[in-house]
């Protein structure tokens, strides 16, 4: 039997938002005399809300002060915000249907454009998954950091599972994501899954009949850069990059209340694993009927 695989992408689907935002809130609050930094993040902003500079550009700016940290200080910082912070805003059931995809026995790998350098914490939460992350390197205090291998975003999600060794047609595989900008990572799969998507990537869902999972947005979440680019009307962007302006200036939020507890959702995870593998099932059943198709269903579901 082929090994089956689960396809992440991370903020927005795996997590609730930005995580380079909420890093950057706590890292200013962990290093207060850093907040000069945010000097730099306001001009970055301002050339990316006029279309000066891109995306992929505008994040090796807010992570620019890293630089100036020692790497064992940055690494320790990095640990603590997975720990403290980052770990309380998973969706809580993207996170069980993540569980289920183990428990079936599938290989789970987790791919975002954040940085790798706190991604790579997430073991301490989730140790058999495969975590790729955005690879940056600061050549000295007074550069931006530099992608070593591209930011992981897009098509180069794709280029990093070839050089990992994974074919271009994942037959039977999974792939979660909520934003467009990942169709690559979506088609690279069989079975694609979209977690509160953009409104590009809802109306292509509709269209190919994808399934489509309702996430809930809390009030502390900062959404992402990516979300504000492509989601809304002009007027809107303009108010959304503005509020996003605003929230980088202050940068100083507070750690939220405990909205998920990753330890807790993977100790009941054979509690409600059932009602994920009957969604899985009902996916998979589409394309295979199990009538006609049985080694595929034993091949997924065992």
């Amino acid at each position: 039997m082929s090994q089956i695989h689960a396809f992440f992408d991370f903020d927005d689907t795996l997590l609730e938002g930005d995580s380079i935002l909420y890093w950057l809130s706590y890292y200013y609050r962990q290093k207060p005399l850093r907040r000069i930094f945010q000097l730099l993040n306001f001009f970055g902003m301002m050339l990316f809300c006029l279309r000066i500079i891109s995306s992929h550009t505008l994040k090796r700016i807010f992570l620019y002060p890293m630089g100036w940290e020692n790497p064992l200080e940055l690494d320790r910082l990095a640990q603590d915000f997975v720990k403290m912070d980052m770990a309380r805003r998973f969706h809580p059931q993207v996170l069980e249907r993540l569980w289920t995809h183990h428990l079936l026995g599938h290989k789970i790998v987790i791919l975002s454009a954040s940085g790798i350098f706190y991604l790579k914490h997430l073991k301490i939460f989730l140790p058999m998954a495969d975590i790729q992350g955005s690879n940056l390197i600061w050549p000295n205090s007074f550069s931006l950091p530099k992608y070593e291998d591209g930011n992981l975003r897009g098509s180069n999600k794709i280029i990093r599972m070839n050089k990992l060794g994974y074919d271009n047609n994942q037959k039977l595989s999974f792939a979660y994501s909520d934003h467009h900008h990942d169709l690559p990572l979506l088609h690279f799969s069989e079975f694609p899954t979209c977690i509160g998507p953009t409104k590009k990537l809802r109306a292509i869902a509709v269209a190919k009949g994808w399934p489509i999972v309702e996430v809930a947005k809390s009030n502390d979440s900062t959404g992402s850069i990516h979300a504000i680019e492509s989601n809304s009307s002009p007027s809107t962007k303009v108010l959304a990059r503005l509020k996003k302006l605003r929230d980088l200036i202050l940068l100083s939020g507070t750690i939220v209340e405990q909205t998920c507890d990753p330890v807790h959702v993977a100790a009941i995870a054979r509690e409600y694993a059932p009602n994920h593998v009957q969604a899985l099932v009902q996916m998979v059943e589409k394309k295979y009927p199990r009538q006609f198709n049985a080694e595929i269903h034993k091949n997924i579901f065992g």
